[in-house]
């Protein structure tokens, strides 16, 4: 199927049972009234639901397959996003590289909707504070590099056929994630090619604000070389006052925080960033945030492969000195993070570090992305 044509109004997915060893990526959806962890294969085309036991078990309750798309079975990359708009609780998008389409299902069942198809890389979605529109990051379309920004409109019903914009953001090459701020109007995209975290205006709801300018941020610290690493994953914590992003190379993972202005989401500064290795291979890990604002904390997959691990920021003593001026501190004993770079004097006159609270080896060959949500 080519861009512009109409697909059926919804679809059914088959549910069955497969074994772990077809698990390529993960999505983790947390309920405090009901667990429930997904798990996306592209390679497969499905998603399989887990309910998460007291003892953190986890508890087959069936596999859905995404039906087939782009004139293909399998995909490159497949995303996903919680939603609280019932009944469609999990969107997605499945991309070949060339051709994408977005899709949705319930948390419970196994009836779905999904988009036409888009000839481009549907590489992230975000949210809008509203709930109401949903943003998907086209990092190149088939025929230009140019990154894009589709807005859809998601009514109460939804169909996935109500797409309002669509913005070009210039100079922007090797869009890999984004995120948007619960309450500010704005957009925060990571190349992977340049290593860089640019903030976008969104014109309200709806598109990117085509007057105002994108502010560009250097992720990693000039002391490393930026081109032996590639950024892949950005959050943003509960507490709307932090946001992470995590650059790999094929021996470190660098993750770096930034301070946001809680209101209106600008960026403020780095406030702290820590590195570790790892055996088997550093993954393409992906960030989650934790739902409480208590010490920022994050959940990091697969980096390294088939792990999560649990980071925070803790506020350590005043800073002595204004500005960013990084040092950098080796960590003894600590089974994960292998050291520390503190930024003095960034987060309100304070100094505050990275900070691992453990890590869990769930035995796959990879766990991909996760969302971590009440």
């Amino acid at each position: 199927m080519i861009p512009g044509s109409t697909p059926s109004a919804s679809l059914v997915l088959d549910v069955g049972h497969r074994s772990s060893s077809h698990r390529n990526g993960m999505l983790t959806v947390l309920k405090q009234s009901k667990k429930t962890l997904f798990t996306s294969d592209p390679g497969n085309a499905t998603i399989t639901r887990y309910a998460v036991q007291g003892d953190y078990s986890l508890k087959s309750e069936g596999s859905a397959s995404i039906p087939a798309s782009c004139n293909t079975t399998k995909f490159n990359t497949l995303r996903l996003i919680p939603s609280g708009q019932a009944p469609y609780s999990i969107f997605g998008s499945a991309s070949t590289g060339d051709c994408s389409i977005i899709f949705s299902t319930p948390v419970a069942g196994s009836h779905a909707i999904r988009s036409r198809e888009f000839a481009g890389d549907i590489r992230s979605l975000a949210w809008t504070s509203s709930g109401r529109h949903l943003h998907a990051l086209d990092s190149h379309a088939s025929s230009s590099p140019s990154t894009s920004i589709f807005n859809f409109f998601i009514a109460e019903d939804p169909t996935l056929n109500d797409q309002k914009e669509t913005d070009i953001l210039a100079n922007v090459t090797g869009a890999e994630q984004m995120v948007t701020h619960p309450t500010g109007n704005l957009v925060y995209v990571v190349s992977k090619i340049t290593n860089e975290l640019i903030t976008v205006p969104l014109g309200g709801q709806t598109g990117v604000n085509g007057s105002a300018l994108p502010k560009r941020y250097n992720i990693l610290p000039s002391s490393i070389d930026g081109s032996l690493y590639t950024t892949s994953s950005v959050a943003i914590s509960a507490s709307k006052t932090t946001l992470w992003t995590l650059s790999q190379s094929e021996v470190q993972a660098v993750i770096s925080v930034f301070d946001l202005n809680a209101s209106t989401g600008e960026v403020v500064g780095a406030v702290a960033r820590a590195a570790w290795s790892g055996v088997g291979g550093i993954g393409a890990g992906q960030i989650a945030p934790a739902p409480f604002i208590e010490k920022d904390m994050i959940a990091v997959a697969d980096s390294p492969v088939g792990m999560v691990a649990i980071l925070g920021l803790e506020k350590t003593a005043p800073a002595t000195k204004s500005g960013a001026d990084e040092r950098v501190v080796n960590i003894d004993g600590d089974g994960f993070l292998d050291e520390v770079w503190t930024l003095q004097g960034a987060r309100n006159g304070a100094t505050v570090k990275l900070k691992s609270y453990g890590r869990i080896d769930l035995g796959l060959d990879h766990v991909g992305e996760s969302a971590w949500v009440d």
